[in-house]
């Protein structure tokens, strides 16, 4: 405040010419006295009406406390002062983009960069710009560009990760997101980013840390919880998610998207009663032994060769033995977590074994086959989970990406209507 009671003291006799005032009014700004700047920018524009720094100065400031077309009148003035400058067009452009015409953004800001190719400010925009009209790959070349002038800058990187992952180039925008998180450790926005990344491409236990890292930095964004306890309800650990998602809700009541997880994690904690009455008369007995459901994530399958392939419908003994089942179910699902998917086979093969009519099963290594491309396999399986529990939202889903993997669009698409008329029942 020294710096502004300076200026303050040094102008109160009446500013008297346009400078002047344009002077106070960027001290207001700089300040963070933004409303109070206007008064002194509107004396600067009447003393002298041809002075673009004016019109500039009091469009940005309009555009900061969200007065945008305003703003744009403003810069409209400036740019007819200047033609040839970069500075209003990419304040107009800003501007046009902040109020929702983005290809209006882009046609100042291709302009400006015309004037100054190498404009970063000009880059980024224009790649924001083309991100929002859906054109992905020009926003990855503006992006891209503007890295290769400032490329220790943590947030272009996480603008691009978000359009690499937009693009189901996963691979990229971890690249991206582990940039940023070198530059800003401290940073739990980051941290969720890649966190997102790595449970994209199946890296669930070093998603889970990246969140859990967040939410240690900044235990009191909603976000943070949410991201995690989302992922935890992939994972199948419902309690969990709900632990998380009802503290999202604690910091945040509003939170439309934890609450709506949170109600699903809810409904996959009450169990289903023709459920567990059809596997409890398979297993021969009225109470059977809690089995926890595996929501996976289709992600891309790893590169290298699979394994041999296993048969994909286990042998049936005289004996079911449902708590073997669930021991080897939870196993099985703890190596799918980690990415062992031949081994994640033989513990969910087992369960079936112990427990023949054991949909989460079936589902849960026909998930490992399709991670693994044996889509055949995968497709058997799935098959078999769906015939023993037709309501089974997840093995639809999952037999979708099977039959898609197989070129049946077609019944991949059925497959996915299903699923998601499903998903809504609950």
């Amino acid at each position: 405040m020294s710096g502004l009671f300076l200026v303050l003291t040094l102008l109160a006799a009446d500013p008297a010419t346009s400078r002047d005032h344009l002077r106070l009014a960027a001290e207001l700004v700089q300040a963070g006295h933004v409303e109070a700047s206007l008064p002194h920018y509107t004396q600067a524009i009447k003393l002298r009406l041809d002075n673009p720094d004016a019109w500039t100065g009091r469009g940005k400031a309009l555009a900061m406390i969200g007065r945008y077309r305003d703003a744009i009148d403003d810069f409209d003035q400036a740019v007819r002062l200047q033609p040839g400058a970069a500075d209003p067009l990419i304040e107009r452009g800003f501007a046009y983009g902040e109020a929702g015409d983005f290809s209006l953004a882009v046609e100042d800001l291709t302009r400006a960069l015309r004037a100054e190719p190498s404009n970063a400010r000009a880059l980024v925009l224009r790649g924001a710009a083309y991100a929002k009209l859906g054109l992905r790959n020009k926003a990855i070349e503006n992006f891209t560009h503007a890295l290769e002038l400032t490329p220790n800058d943590a947030q272009l990187r996480l603008a691009r990760a978000s359009v690499y992952a937009a693009e189901e180039r996963h691979r990229e925008a971890l690249a991206d997101r582990e940039a940023a998180v070198r530059l800003l450790p401290e940073s739990a926005e980051a941290l969720l980013a890649r966190g997102g990344s790595y449970h994209a491409l199946g890296l669930h236990a070093q998603g889970l840390a990246d969140r859990s890292a967040a939410i240690r930095l900044k235990p009191d964004l909603a976000e943070a919880w949410c991201a995690r306890g989302s992922a935890y309800f992939l994972l199948g650990e419902y309690e969990k998610a709900a632990q998380d998602l009802e503290q999202a809700l604690h910091i945040k009541p509003a939170y439309e998207e934890a609450r709506s997880v949170l109600a699903k994690a809810r409904h996959e904690l009450t169990p289903a009663p023709a459920i567990v009455e059809a596997e409890a008369t398979a297993a021969g007995t009225t109470e059977p032994e809690a089995t926890i459901e595996v929501a996976e994530e289709i992600v891309p399958a790893p590169a290298k060769a699979p394994e041999p392939a296993r048969a994909p419908i286990a042998s049936v003994p005289p004996h079911a033995d449902p708590r073997a089942a669930a021991l080897h179910n939870q196993h099985g699902r703890e190596l799918l977590y980690q990415g062992h998917y031949q081994q994640a086979v033989d513990e969910l093969t087992a369960a079936i074994e112990a427990q023949p009519n054991f949909a989460l099963a079936y589902n849960a290594r026909g998930f490992a086959y399709l991670m693994m491309r044996e889509t055949a396999h995968a497709l058997a399986d799935l098959d078999e989970a769906i015939r023993i529990n037709p309501g089974y939202a997840n093995a639809y889903h999952n037999r979708s990406v099977a039959r898609s993997a197989a070129g049946d669009k077609t019944g991949s698409a059925a497959d996915e209507a299903k699923a998601l008329a499903l998903t809504t029942k609950k």
